[in-house]
């Protein structure tokens, strides 16, 4: 048995822990199959979870300084020039791949694909990269100029290391993302070897030379082979460096101390550009397997048992430590959404709704702990009315007051309607709404993300943290009919690059007043329904209340409509209060007037969603304790005597001196 250290359960008020290591064979106790009622597993882990302590590593294994080289996503490149070598008919391209944001997507080639780039001879032979939805894609292109074009179907994970690859034999196409089969086409063509592109990493070069595309995160151990390598021999040779073999005609390790990038094989070394500089992260290679880890928490009354199982097929020697949370209620916070204000910018007698819906909001930012608003769409009734957007300009311009708890104003997001188009209820007829709401009015405001089309908040997205989680907002424009592929890929993107953050979608029309999608809902819903992190839409447009909550893949995504323009005064001023709570997964949605100073409480305008707040909390997880562990794949912690009624979350990271491994955050309530 190794030799254990304890810490101390600082946020709890009574307990007790033991801790015990088995085998992977041996007695699992009682009570180790979980239940689905007294946990939830979400693939959140903390941004900043506590350092490993340290493990005395067995003879051989030390721990790795590793580097790579890092993209700005603006301009960084590295060239290896116009080498003969490297045009191939047949080949293998692999490289250790973290990408950290969006970066810059670009054809590859005339009349190619958009892709941003790895590595290849992008601008007419064959590239790698990821395709506007963040999958993995990669083209080639044949003496004709037809491309080929395949992609992936797994999720990338931005801000982690992952082994991607593809390879070509002449016929078929095949991609891998960390050593297993993702995708396969077959081409059955042979690929352009003439002309002069020059092959590169983190961008696609044309043939004088130019680049274009650039990819925004760090690339680490490139090699290119003259032949299509078998999946086995990927999955084998990904976590050692390969210094030599059969057909290897490039192979670029990025490790700073080369002072460049050499190519170990052979003699196309690389040039670094501007926005290309070596960091001190990178694939941990030639010191065996990572571990991988399994989370099994279980409940018994007061009880609970910690549980992860370690796979580690290189290393019986590893250091495991456990961090755990309560989650309480008051950690609860809100967003308020505001539905079609249109008839408040319209009448006169009316706008009083709109300034006191935004006064009301920034008067009780406090007491209700408003983190951000939305705003459905329909700012204004009629687009080309001047007086229309002067009210509410003014009436927004409330939620930008600054303070020392909002040094930028509330941060909040305003999705395009019909009513804000012109011509009427068409797509990117958005002169007038950007003249008020467009890039220039958010300028300078950190919670404002971006947009889909340059210097256009038709498409934006925004952020905003409440209860320790952030949350990402994505506003659609009104639209008819479904939306573009090309739009609906770039939300997803959003999402993407924010895989630990709540997603909500707000577009004008999602649902009709039956609760059944519109055509552009529909789509909205197809699109973001495989993105793992959005659980919310919103919408106004159909004079309504209405709400519907869909399965995907086990889990939830709830729609709401909500509108009040049919209403007399134009609304009355009716807003919606999203109250979440962390500690019971809820969030609890209300109707209320700040003007009428009353709450409608019938069941369509006052209802309780089940959502995962996983992670949400402002509570520092606190190390538990930590054990070494020299013969055993499964370490298990029990604390005894929790209070009762109370939510917990925790997590373990597992060392085993060259990788550091951290499981998913598990939520659990005692009885």
């Amino acid at each position: 048995m190794g030799k254990y250290r304890f810490g101390q359960w600082v946020i709890l008020s009574a307990c007790s822990l033991s801790l015990v290591a088995c085998s992977a064979d041996g007695d699992e106790g009682p009570g180790a199959a979980p239940s689905n009622d007294d946990h939830r597993v979400t693939d959140k882990v903390p941004a900043t979870p506590p350092a490993v302590p340290a493990v005395a590593c067995p003879t051989g294994r030390v721990a790795i300084d590793a580097t790579s080289l890092a993209f700005d996503g603006e301009g960084g490149y590295v060239t290896m020039g116009n080498a003969a070598s490297l045009a191939l008919e047949q080949f293998t391209l692999e490289a250790w791949v973290r990408r950290d944001g969006f970066g810059m997507p670009h054809a590859a080639g005339e009349g190619g694909p958009d892709l941003v780039p790895i590595a290849g001879r992008g601008g007419g032979n064959y590239v790698l990269g990821f395709a506007e939805d963040g999958e993995l894609a990669a083209d080639l292109e044949n003496e004709e100029g037809v491309h080929h074009t395949v992609r992936g179907k797994s999720d990338i994970s931005l801000g982690q290391w992952h082994h991607l690859a593809a390879s070509y034999d002449g016929t078929t196409w095949r991609l891998f993302v960390d050593g297993r089969l993702d995708a396969e086409l077959v081409a059955k063509t042979t690929p352009r070897t003439s002309g002069h592109p020059s092959f590169a990493v983190g961008s696609m070069l044309d043939e004088s030379g130019k680049p274009a595309g650039f990819l925004k995160g760090a690339v680490d151990e490139v090699r290119l082979w003259n032949h299509a390598r078998s999946a086995s021999e990927i999955a084998d040779s990904m976590f050692r460096r390969a210094t030599q073999g059969t057909g290897l005609v490039g192979r670029w390790a990025f490790d700073e101390k080369d002072s460049g990038a050499p190519d170990s094989v052979g003699t196309s070394h690389g040039t670094l550009s501007k926005g290309a500089a070596f960091v001190r992260d990178g694939a941990i290679l030639d010191v065996g397997l990572p571990p991988a880890l399994r989370g099994n928490p279980s409940v018994d009354g007061r009880n609970v048992t910690l549980d992860v199982k370690v796979d580690d097929p290189d290393s019986a020697a590893f250091s495991a430590s456990f961090y755990l949370r309560e989650v309480t209620a008051g950690e609860d916070f809100t967003i308020v959404v505001l539905p079609d204000t249109q008839y408040y910018s319209r009448y006169p007698e009316y706008s009083k709704y709109y300034y006191d819906q935004t006064k009301w909001i920034m008067d009780n930012a406090a007491a209700y702990n408003i983190v951000g608003v939305i705003h459905n769409g329909d700012v204004v009734d009629q687009v080309n009315v001047e007086a229309q957007w002067v009210v509410a300009d003014k009436a927004m311009k409330t939620l930008e007051t600054k303070s020392a708890r909002f040094p930028e104003g509330m941060p909040y997001g305003v999705g395009a309607g019909n009513h804000d188009q012109d011509p009427f209820g068409t797509a990117g007829g958005t002169v007038k709404y950007n003249q008020y709401f467009g890039t220039s009015r958010f300028q300078g405001r950190s919670y404002f993300g971006g947009t889909y089309s340059a210097n256009k908040t038709d498409e934006n997205w925004v952020t905003f943290s409440g209860g320790g989680l952030d949350f990402v907002l994505v506003d659609l424009q009104y639209s008819s009919k479904a939306r573009e592929a090309a739009v609906l890929n770039w939300t997803k993107n959003v999402f993407a690059q924010h895989p630990n953050a709540f997603g909500i979608v707000n577009s004008h029309h999602i649902l009709n007043a039956d609760a059944s999608f519109g055509a552009a809902g529909k789509s909205i819903y197809d699109a973001v329904k495989t993105t793992s992190n959005v659980q919310l839409l919103t919408c106004g447009h159909i004079s309504a209340e209405s709400k519907r909550s869909d399965q995907f893949g086990g889990r939830t995504v709830h729609s709401m409509l909500a509108d009040y323009q049919s209403r007399a005064n134009g609304g009355g001023g009716y807003l919606r209060i999203w109250e979440f709570s962390p500690a019971n997964g809820e969030l609890t949605v209300r109707t209320y007037s700040p003007t009428a100073k009353k709450f409608e409480t019938d069941a369509n305008s006052q209802f309780t969603l089940k959502v995962d707040l996983s992670g949400a909390g402002n509570a520092a997880f606190k190390a538990a304790a930590t054990v070494d562990l020299a013969d055993a794949s499964s370490v298990r912690a029990t604390v005894d005597g929790l209070a009762p009624g109370k939510n917990y979350e925790w997590y373990a990271t597992v060392t085993d001196c060259a990788h550091v491994v951290s499981s998913p955050v598990y939520r659990f309530s005692t009885k």
